[in-house]
C-alpha cells in the first residue's frame, strides 16, 4: 500500500500539470491580444465622445473623434457609418447615399461651453487609457518583454502626464515643486548649470572685421571656435562672458539633439552698437529691403541674421539672453534647413529659460493683447506656466493650428509666442527621441509637409498634438 502511494506521488510530480489554454500562450502572443483589446477600448471611448459631440450638433468635432475611433479599430462599424461608409464586397467604401453632417452648428459662447465639456471628457478618457497602458507595462515587465513594457509606459504618460507609476518605471524623478524629468533631462540641466564656468571664452580678435571696414568703426573684438563678438565701448572681460554664453549654448544645443558635427560652417558675428545712431548706420548699410522696410527696421533694437547680426547694446542679462536666444535660433535654422516660426521662437525661448530664466529677446510684442482679447504682459518667463494653465482652463489658449502654421513672426502675439515655447518645451523634454526624428524629417522639405511629418513620426494630427500638449500643461 505504501509503495503504491509513493508511485502515485512520483507520477504526480513527473506528470505535466493541466494548464489553462489561455495561460499557455507565449507572452508575445498574449501581448498582441492585450494591445488589441486596449485599442478596441480606445476606439469605443472615442466613439462615445463623438456621439456626445454629435448630440450637441458639433459635427466636425464629432467626426474627428470617429476618425480616431477607426484609427484604433479600422472596422468599428458605428464610427464608419457615422463617417458615411458602407460595406461593399467585404470592404469599407464611401456611401454615396449617406446623409452626413460635417460642420459645427454652435458658435460663440455655446461652442465654448461644449468645448470645455469636450476637453473634460478627453482628459478623463486619457487618464483611463493611461491606466490600461500602465498596467500593460507592468504585465510586460513580469513577462520579460522589456521593449514592450517601456513602450506601454511611454504611452501611459502620453495620455496622462501625471501617471506616476509609469514615470517611475521609466526612470523619471519628480523635482521639488517642479516637473517630472527623465534621466537625460536631469543630466542636461545640470550640464547647463555647471558647464558655463568651463565653456571656452575665446581670445582677443585682432583682424579688422567686415563691419569695421565698411563703417569705419573700431570695436573691441573676441573670437572663439564658433563666434566673433564685437562691441563698442566695452573691454575684453565683458566680451569673455558673452563668448562663454554663446559657446555654451552652442554646445548644449548639440548635446540636446546628439549632434556629432558642427551645424555652423562659419563663425557667427554678433555686433553690439552703443546707440541709435550707430544702429541706423548699420541698417542703412546692410538691410536688404527697400526704404520703407529699412525705416521700420530702425525702430527695432537690432538686425538679426547669419553670419552677422547686430543689436543696440543692453546691460547684463539682456545681452546674455540675446546671445543664447540667437544661438539656439540659428542652430535650429541650420538644423532643419529653413525657418519655422513656432520652432525658431519656441527653441530660442526654451534655451533662454533653461539657461537664464529670462525671455528678454523677442521678435513679437510680448506685452500686447493676446489671442483671447485680454492684454497681458508676457515678458516674464516665470509667469508663463501659470498664464498657460489659466488659458487652457478657460479654453482661450491660441489655436495650435495657427501657431504651428505661422510663417511670419509679425503675425505672432505674446500668447502665441509663449505657446510656441511650451510646445517645444513639451517635445524636447517629453519626447526628445521622436522630436529629433521629426526635426531630421522636416530638414529641407517644404513647411506645408510638416503636418504630414508630425503624423508619420508621432502618429499625431495637429489636433492630437494639442490634446497631448494640454494634458502636459494641466499636469505641469
Amino acid at each position: 500500500m505504501f509503495r503504491s502511494l509513493m508511485v502515485l506521488g512520483i507520477a504526480a510530480i513527473v506528470a505535466p500539470a493541466v494548464q489553462d489554454p489561455a495561460a499557455a500562450k507565449p507572452p508575445e502572443e498574449e501581448y498582441k491580444e492585450r494591445v488589441a483589446k486596449i485599442k478596441d477600448n480606445l476606439a469605443e471611448e472615442h466613439f462615445k465622445v463623438g456621439e456626445y459631440l454629435n448630440g450637441m450638433s458639433m459635427f466636425r468635432w464629432g467626426r474627428d473623434e470617429y476618425r480616431k475611433a477607426i484609427g484604433f479599430s479600422a472596422n468599428h462599424k458605428e464610427a464608419r457609418q457615422r463617417l458615411g461608409y458602407m460595406i461593399k464586397d467585404g470592404e469599407w467604401e464611401p456611401d454615396p447615399n449617406a446623409a452626413v453632417e460635417a460642420e459645427n452648428k454652435k458658435t460663440g459662447n455655446e461652442a465654448d461651453k461644449v468645448r470645455a465639456e469636450y476637453d473634460k471628457k478627453v482628459q478623463k478618457l486619457g487618464q483611463a487609457i493611461a491606466k490600461q497602458w500602465s498596467d500593460l507595462g507592468g504585465w510586460c515587465e513580469k513577462n520579460k518583454l522589456k521593449a514592450e513594457s517601456e513602450a506601454a509606459w511611454k504611452l501611459a504618460i502620453e495620455y496622462d502626464p501625471l501617471n506616476s507609476d509609469s514615470r517611475k518605471k521609466l526612470g523619471y524623478t519628480k523635482q521639488k515643486d517642479g516637473p517630472w524629468l527623465s534621466k537625460f533631462e536631469v543630466a542636461f540641466r545640470k550640464s547647463i548649470k555647471d558647464g558655463l564656468a568651463k565653456a571656452p571664452s575665446g581670445a582677443p580678435h585682432k583682424e579688422e572685421t567686415t563691419v569695421e571696414k565698411d563703417l569705419g568703426w573700431k570695436n573691441t573684438k573676441r573670437s572663439s571656435a564658433h563666434f566673433i563678438v564685437e562691441v563698442m565701448g566695452k573691454d575684453q572681460d565683458w566680451l569673455k562672458e558673452e563668448v562663454k554664453y554663446g559657446e555654451h549654448a552652442f554646445a548644449m544645443f548639440h548635446k540636446l539633439f546628439d549632434l556629432k558635427e558642427d551645424l555652423w560652417q562659419q563663425k557667427y558675428n554678433p555686433v553690439f552698437v552703443k546707440g541709435q545712431a550707430e544702429h541706423e548706420m548699420y541698417i542703412d548699410k546692410y538691410h536688404p529691403g527697400d526704404a520703407a522696410k529699412k525705416q521700420f527696421a530702425k525702430k527695432s533694437a537690432g538686425l538679426n541674421g547669419f553670419p552677422t547680426g547686430e543689436r543696440i547694446l543692453g546691460e547684463g542679462a539682456d545681452v546674455h539672453d540675446h546671445i543664447v536666444h540667437n544661438t539656439a535660433e540659428l542652430c535650429l535654422e541650420h538644423m532643419v534647413g529653413g525657418r519655422r516660426i513656432w520652432l525658431q521662437e519656441g527653441m530660442a525661448y526654451h534655451f533662454t529659460v533653461l539657461f537664464l530664466g529670462t525671455s528678454d529677446t523677442a521678435c513679437v510684442n510680448m506685452g500686447g493683447t493676446g489671442s483671447d482679447g485680454v492684454k497681458r504682459d508676457y515678458r516674464k518667463a516665470v509667469d508663463w506656466p501659470i498664464i498657460l494653465r489659466q488659458l487652457v482652463k478657460e479654453g482661450k489658449d491660441p489655436l495650435m493650428l495657427e501657431v504651428f502654421k505661422c510663417k511670419d513672426a509679425a503675425e505672432f502675439d505674446g500668447a502665441e509666442a509663449v505657446k510656441a515655447w511650451s510646445m517645444v518645451n513639451f517635445l524636447a523634454t517629453e519626447h526628445r527621441e521622436r522630436f529629433m526624428e521629426f526635426l531630421s524629417k522636416i530638414r529641407g522639405q517644404k513647411e506645408d509637409e510638416d503636418e504630414k511629418a508630425l503624423l508619420e513620426v508621432f502618429g499625431w494630427t495637429i489636433e492630437d498634438f494639442d490634446v497631448r500638449w494640454k494634458a502636459y500643461i494641466r499636469a505641469s
